[in-house]
Parts: structure tokens; sequence; C-alpha cells
């Protein structure tokens, strides 16, 4: 996940258009920038409340997930690196990781065939096995 010091860009904007994917892209990707937006609207706000980065905020989030065995940093510059290498020393209260892990919770599938797959599941099944 990229982080950008700078906030969203409202829906409408000039900013959004630089930044959000084109329609078609929207599609194919199954809409989940709706969801992209919510999580990092909730970076920020914890990273807020604790005087950090939301960069430092997305990296102790990731370090501290079970199945993470290392994080990988992309800084740019040397005060990126050191602000991302600062993230080491950070530790997320469980309700900050509560927030996080609820904001980026993958929606449920509707299983199995979604949408085309609602008329087969209250069909009757014929036959002597059922």
């Amino acid at each position: 996940m990229l982080l950008s010091s700078q906030p969203a860009p409202l829906p409408g904007t000039r900013g959004e258009a630089r930044r959000w994917p084109l329609p078609g892209r929207r599609a194919r990707y199954g809409g989940r920038f709706g969801q992209t937006w919510q999580v990092l609207d909730v970076v920020r706000k914890v990273a807020e409340s604790r005087g950090v980065s939301a960069a430092q905020v997305a990296i102790a989030w990731l370090m501290a997930r079970p199945a993470v065995s290392s994080v990988i940093l992309g800084a740019r510059s040397m005060d990126q690196l050191t602000d991302n290498l600062a993230a080491a020393g950070l530790r997320l209260a469980p309700e900050e990781t509560r927030m996080l892990d609820e904001a980026s919770e993958p929606p449920t599938p509707d299983y199995p065939y979604g949408e085309p797959g609602q008329s087969h599941r209250s069909r009757r099944i014929r036959g002597e096995r059922f």
C-alpha cells in the first residue's frame, strides 16, 4: 500500500482525475477502491491521534500481523527511510489494530456463484438421492 502525505481528493475534484483509476478500471477491479479510501482514512486517523506519519502506522500494522514475516520499505529519500524505520518502535493499541483490521476486511464473496447463481440456490433437486 502506498501512502501519500496528501489527503484523498474529493470526488469530482480535479485531483481525483489524477489519482483515481479510469472508469473501466473501476469495474475491472471490482469496485474495491471505496474500501481503499476507508482504510487510508483509518490509517490517517490513527496516525493523527498518535502524532506519527501514516506510513509508520501502516508499517507497524503490517509488522504486527502474524502471517507477515517481513515488510519491504520503498523509501525514495533519507527522510522517508528515517520515517519508515521509526515504525519499528511503534506498537499499536488493540483498539487501533481492530479498527484497521475491520476497515481492511475483504467483503465476503457471494459464494458460490454470485448474482448469476442466485436462481439456482432455491431450485429443487430431483432424483432419488436427495
